[in-house]
């Protein structure tokens, strides 16, 4: 079995900005609870599994490759933030993704959550946020002046033109992509 999910990585030059953006912040609260995020771990989740089988791993990637045909390249940004549960009870800060592009992941989301079943996996069926992940704390903080700092964010727009198959090795808190399947339907 191993933990992985179905995401989308922004490019290089917008995880440069977002990084940008946090170093000053990630500075400022160098003591603080806060665990933040590697930039090559940055990615929008559209279909988490914490146990996918892996000898269906090749099926998963075929079906994938039959959505992604399907599917037109989609133009979008990283703005805003929030903290789930809230930002007086946060454990995670996240940047956050508005606008029409927010409504198309969640549908990518809801399809990408029932391709994963059909393909003997138990994807995460919790509401969709499309959220990039900056920050984690191992215990609820009040994070409402953070939040606020980090809502100023607004990346340069770009193209999604992939979706990612990507494997989470929890205790190295690494990621590793196993397939990328490109998007090139109307």
């Amino acid at each position: 079995m191993m933990r992985c999910f179905l995401a989308v990585i922004p490019p290089a030059d917008v995880i440069a900005g977002i990084e940008r953006f946090l170093e000053p912040r990630r500075t400022a609260s160098q003591r603080s609870p806060w665990r933040w995020t590697r930039p090559g771990s940055y990615h929008v989740t559209l279909a988490f599994m914490a146990d996918y089988p892996d000898q269906r791993t090749e099926e998963l990637i075929q079906g994938l490759d039959a959505w992604a045909q399907r599917r037109a390249p989609l133009t979008m940004t990283v703005a805003g933030a929030g903290a789930f549960r809230s930002p007086e009870r946060a454990k995670v800060l996240y940047l956050g993704v508005p606008g029409e592009a927010a409504a198309r992941l969640g549908e990518w989301s809801q399809q990408l959550r029932a391709l994963v079943t059909h393909h003997g996996g138990s994807p995460d069926g919790a509401g969709f946020t499309p959220h990039l992940t900056v920050a984690r704390a191992g215990r609820a903080q009040q994070a409402g002046r953070l939040v606020q700092a980090l809502d100023t964010y607004v990346s340069a727009a770009f193209t999604v033109s992939e979706v990612a198959l990507v494997e989470s090795h929890l205790g190295e808190r690494r990621h590793e992509v196993l397939y990328c399947a490109s998007l090139s339907g109307v």
